[in-house]
């Protein structure tokens, strides 16, 4: 069927910012669309959503096409660093201090007769072998420092700081017997890499949380680190969506005390976005700037970017500025679902603070992944988007975007461009840029064997990709899912070590 982000079936309203911090309203703000937001949490395999069908909207126009020159990556052997199945959706940090440290994180729906549950796997010799494990449990289900027992988790995310902390986020839940989430919490657990690491159920405490039933709800959270040297290194940033009953909003707090206690939520979208906004990402600059950005849903059925950037350690926001143009959200058709949010980088590299989108959408009938990058260092003015992707077959999904200490940008996606006309069989695909997106590499072909979705209505809503040089080369870990969560396959996470010749 074809389809693009599912809808909620209620109109949402708008509210006010309800004593949270957000930008005023900018002249040149776009229209939203209200009915176009929704919640991507899930609890259990058996409550994955079936996709809706939605109209076609206009292209958008080609997108410029830079030059593809050099040498594609050396794609290193595909490795699988957990053993349960079904899991989808991933992410996965590096170690700054040391590159051979890598943490990754996936939804895993093996235990307790479905229910999700994040597993981690750690890796100590740059990719080549694993140690995974669940969460903190306590009698098999996911246990939080305010001794609250949940039956799920969902939406992981990782991050390592400069001190030798490691960071889990999850969404932790609540479910009622048909799976349907009734409460949950954004909490993020840690664990120092000298203890293994070794996550225990003390570690893991609330950014936000409700412990009954409740109409508000928390989803699609984000996490970063400040690894910079400035006076906010060792912050710790997270970005969500806070739904309430009729509205949603993008939120944001900081940890000054390595995860422990979370400020205030602050409230990053204006409200004139209100109940039109989903999909955020944080990411922070070498000279410790923090970035969020999120995707809103225009009146015109379009998408676009917008980002706002804090330059006092995320106490407070400037109004967010359009990162894109509008865009074509993905509306080819296949049994998973998409989305066409926002995958964020910032260069670590001091005085080179270029921030970077990558995107997928859809200016025709094949998607494409796109690129922005900003102007100049640090500034909120951006290029238009160039296609990353050497081919036009197919379909591209859930980008994922990283940025290595020499400024080597690292790409890589879901791609259907060796699958004809199907959706269901995928493979990895990943470029690199040397110069800005000036020109790209040829693409690589990551996966050693395609994907097969098995009919799968979920394979995540976003993939991962750390990066960082070894002595002499620059190196990225994308890491992805090898089938689907409800079909007739059981994915598992894979990842595989990239090489810039």
């Amino acid at each position: 069927m074809t389809h693009s982000a599912p809808r909620l079936s209620a109109l949402l309203v708008m509210l006010g910012l309800m004593g949270c911090l957000a930008g005023a309203q900018s002249q040149s703000e776009l229209p939203v669309d209200r009915t176009a937001t929704f919640k991507t949490i899930i609890a259990h395999r058996n409550a994955i959503p079936a996709a809706k069908p939605v109209a076609e909207t206009p292209g958008e126009g080609e997108a410029l096409i830079p030059g593809f020159s050099g040498s594609p990556y050396t794609v290193g052997a595909t490795i699988t660093p957990t053993s349960t199945v079904p899991e989808a959706e991933e992410h996965i940090a590096v170690d700054p201090n040391n590159f051979n440290h890598l943490i990754a994180m996936i939804s895993d729906f093996s235990k307790n007769g479905g229910f999700n549950t994040s597993k981690f796997a750690f890796s100590t010799n740059n990719g080549a072998s694993w140690a995974e494990k669940f969460v903190p449990l306590s009698g098999g289900f996911p246990a939080t420092a305010d001794n609250h027992i949940w039956q799920a988790n969902s939406d992981p995310t990782v991050a390592i700081d400069k001190k030798g902390n490691v960071f889990l986020a999850n969404l932790y839940l609540e479910a009622d017997n048909l799976g349907n989430v009734t409460n949950d919490g954004y909490y993020v657990c840690s664990a120092t890499l000298a203890s293994g690491p070794i996550f225990k159920q003390s570690g893991c405490h609330p950014v936000r949380t409700s412990l009954k039933a409740s109409l508000n709800l928390e989803d699609k959270p984000w996490l970063a680190v400040d690894n910079s040297s400035s006076t906010f290194a060792g912050t710790v940033y997270a970005s969500w969506t806070h739904f309430t009953a009729t509205s949603d909003m993008i939120f944001f707090s900081r940890s000054t005390n390595h995860g422990v206690t979370w400020s205030k939520a602050i409230q990053i979208s204006p409200a004139s976005q209100n109940g039109a906004v989903q999909g955020s990402q944080v990411a922070v600059g070498p000279a410790g700037v923090v970035y969020v950005a999120y995707e809103v849903f225009l009146a015109t059925g379009q998408g676009q970017h917008l980002i706002a950037k804090s330059t006092n350690g995320g106490v407070s926001f400037g109004t967010p500025v359009a990162l894109t143009p509008a865009f074509n959200n993905l509306s080819f058709s296949s049994t998973y679902r998409d989305n066409s949010f926002p995958a964020l980088a910032v260069s670590p590299v001091a005085g080179k603070a270029f921030i970077y989108d990558v995107y997928t959408d859809q200016p025709g009938a094949s998607s494409r992944t796109a690129f922005v990058r900003s102007k100049t260092a640090g500034s909120l003015t951006f290029t238009s988007p160039i296609s990353a992707n050497d081919s036009t077959k197919g379909q591209r999904l859930m980008p994922a975007v990283a940025v290595d200490t020499k400024g080597v940008v690292h790409i890589s996606w879901f791609d259907t461009r060796r699958s004809g006309t199907s959706t269901d069989h995928l493979d990895i695909f990943a470029t690199y840029t040397k110069n800005n997106g000036g020109s790209f590499a040829p693409n690589a072909r990551v996966t050693s064997t395609q994907i097969a979705a098995g009919g799968a209505g979920f394979i995540g809503d976003y993939s991962g990709i750390a990066s960082g040089p070894d002595s002499t080369n620059s190196l990225a870990h994308p890491v992805w899912t090898n089938g689907g969560v409800g079909g007739t396959t059981n994915g598992q996470m894979q990842t595989a070590t990239l090489t810039v010749p």
